[in-house]
């Protein structure tokens, strides 16, 4: 498996640790490395073939070769709160459930200061772990001044300047990918961003040649966006893949809530609001009631180990990881969206909670 970062590197360690919580702001700076594993004869991540500071023509060597494989490509961007570990465990789902050949992207997003080091003045006096990304879910208005929440609003805030600090590293993965695909015209990929991962797009398509890039993939997935949803379609308007952008929320989503609360902007991933794109490249997608989803769910792309998704939301995901169309010409949207569509199909529903007007 395929990860590039900017996190720098430690290389005295072949594990998750290789990848530090360091990263150098506003630099297009990309490294690479192979992860390997947990399986039965290693229980561990194993990390190798570590390259700091990758250039051009070496970068573009270990892409065409992802391309020449056997599988579609998936270029994956992770949320809020995401460890290296945390990126290599979701980047293995999402091969395993979907077979496909993923490239994952890790980023700083566990809201420490760029150098590494911890934010000044927080309060540690609680759990000595932040938890994974659906921890955010515990900050509420009436917890506001408790250190334990205190310290995930403020590593939260932290996150979403790193995203920001860390576009320029981002728009040139994206610029060598579509290079890549372009050199080998062998697999078709797609781009999967997840949570505060939007965010990080939503200020890195204005980084040279980034948008541009966009034309190369399939399909664009933005999951549960962290980002603002007022305007969205500025931003996302940018985005002219060869088939579609979906845009993918649902209002039960307990992490986002959280995220409106510290910053008080409503999420993407709620509520994408009454000004919307429309034609033939966007599509939303309401999860809203959807089967099998759980109170609160953030992360409905990929199943937890153990678990499965719905068939309908196996097949729309399938389908859209894989650069297909969700559903083709001579099928009903029904055979994805249970409840249909709207009427001019920019509007799909993979929940039973209410029959949109128009749905077909």
């Amino acid at each position: 498996m395929l990860v590039i970062t900017n996190r720098l590197l430690d290389t005295q360690f072949s594990d998750e640790r290789t990848l530090t919580r360091a990263y150098t702001p506003f630099a297009p700076t990309l490294n690479l490395v192979q992860v390997a594993g947990p399986d039965s004869s290693q229980p561990a991540w194993r990390v190798s073939s570590p390259v700091s500071e990758v250039d051009d023509r070496n970068a573009m060597d270990v892409l065409t070769a992802y391309f020449q494989g056997s599988k579609p490509v998936l270029v994956y961007v992770h949320g809020n709160n995401n460890t290296p570990a945390d990126c290599f465990a979701r980047c293995k789902a999402l091969e395993d459930q979907y077979n496909l050949a993923v490239i994952g992207y890790s980023w700083t997003s566990e809201g420490y200061q760029p150098d590494g080091s911890d934010l000044a003045g927080i309060d540690n006096k609680k759990l000595a772990s932040d938890g994974d990304e659906d921890s955010l879910s515990d900050v509420t208005k009436g917890k506001l001044g408790e250190g334990w929440i205190q310290r995930k609003a403020r590593r939260y805030a932290q996150a979403k300047v790193n995203a920001q600090h860390s576009t320029a590293a981002l728009a040139r993965l994206f610029r060598l990918v579509a290079a890549a695909r372009l050199v080998t015209m062998a697999q078709p990929y797609s781009v999967a961003l997840h949570s505060l991962g939007c965010h990080l797009l939503h200020y890195a398509i204005n980084q040279d040649g980034a948008a541009e890039s966009f034309a190369v993939a399939q399909n664009v997935a933005l999951i549960a966006g962290c980002t603002g949803a007022a305007k969205h379609t500025a931003w996302i308007g940018q985005l002219n893949p060869v088939r579609r952008v979906y845009v993918i929320y649902t209002k039960a989503d307990s992490v986002l809530a959280a995220a409106t609360v510290i910053d008080c902007d409503v999420k993407l991933g709620t509520n994408p609001g009454d000004e919307r794109l429309a034609g033939p490249k966007y599509r939303y997608i309401d999860f809203e009631g959807a089967a099998k989803m759980k109170v609160g769910a953030h992360r409905y792309f990929v199943a937890d180990p153990g678990k499965k998704l719905s068939k309908e939301a196996n097949k729309l995901f399938q389908r859209v990881f894989s650069s297909q169309e969700d559903f083709s010409a001579d099928e009903t949207p029904r055979v994805v969206y249970p409840v249909g569509c709207s009427e001019n199909g920019s509007v799909c529903y993979i929940g039973n909670s209410s029959t949109p007007n128009g749905s077909l």
